[in-house]
């Protein structure tokens, strides 16, 4: 039996996102990662571990909202980045699928504008620190924001999955002005993307791999400084910094 998210309270929520962990997700996508490992420890079911999680998170999102109608429509269009100048953190597998994806897709020059983009913003970020990072955020686009557009949308990590709002004019406002309140928002949203990335990390740590948060754009460089990242990595080594 699938699990389901807990049924938000009321419509929708406003601040910034406190989801809570649903223990029947969490145990669905641990046992995923524990069930593809078993399969073999190569490159092919490294890359379906992130694949898998992706599956499950859209999966319950979609019953969800088929099951429980909106109160108000979601505002999210093609162009609408407000989104896309927060600080994105993810799991080791989120960003092996990801630094795959840009090494088949990516032509030579993409790549190198995309690493020089990396290295800005990880300077950045070391000079300002986290807190004023945050705030200047417009300031701070994600390395893979290419035209107003995700330049890896098919292989965004679950936190991306799980960003929306209902009003898009605020959410511009909010970048403008560097606000942290944070749009009104569905919490289930949010609770199935930190769900499935709890079991994510969990079926990870189960299996010998390294596991936890990491800041993207640290992964992206990691990835492509080190040599067969997705190899090692399902072997159980540590490629990643933190």
């Amino acid at each position: 039996k699938t699990p389901k998210p807990r049924r938000p309270k009321g419509a929708a929520r406003s601040s910034r996102p406190t989801a809570r962990v649903n223990p029947g997700i969490a145990a669905a996508a641990r046992d995923n990662v524990v069930s593809i490992v078993g399969q073999g420890r190569v490159p092919e079911r490294a890359l379906e571990i992130p694949l898998s999680a992706f599956f499950l998170a859209d999966h319950l999102t979609r019953r969800f909202e088929a099951e429980a109608e909106l109160p108000h429509p979601v505002a999210c269009q093609s162009g609408c980045d407000s989104c896309c100048y927060n600080q994105v953190e993810l799991t080791p597998p989120e960003a092996l699928l990801i630094g795959h994806h840009v090494a088949r897709q990516f032509s030579a020059a993409e790549k190198d504008l995309l690493l020089a983009h990396v290295a800005r913003i990880m300077e950045i970020i070391k000079a300002m620190g986290p807190k004023e990072s945050a705030a200047r955020r417009r300031e701070i686009p994600c390395p893979l924001l290419v035209n107003k557009t995700c330049s890896v949308y098919p292989a965004r990590p679950l936190v991306c999955r799980a960003m929306h709002g209902l009003d898009r004019e605020r959410c511009a406002a909010e970048l403008r002005t560097g606000s942290l309140a944070g749009s009104q928002y569905y919490a289930h949203r949010h609770e199935i993307a930190l769900s499935v990335s709890a079991g994510l990390q969990a079926g990870c740590k189960a299996a010998g791999l390294q596991s936890g948060r990491l800041s993207l754009a640290r992964a992206l460089d990691d990835f492509f400084t080190r040599e067969d990242a997705v190899e090692r990595w399902i072997k159980g080594e540590e490629v990643f910094g933190r």
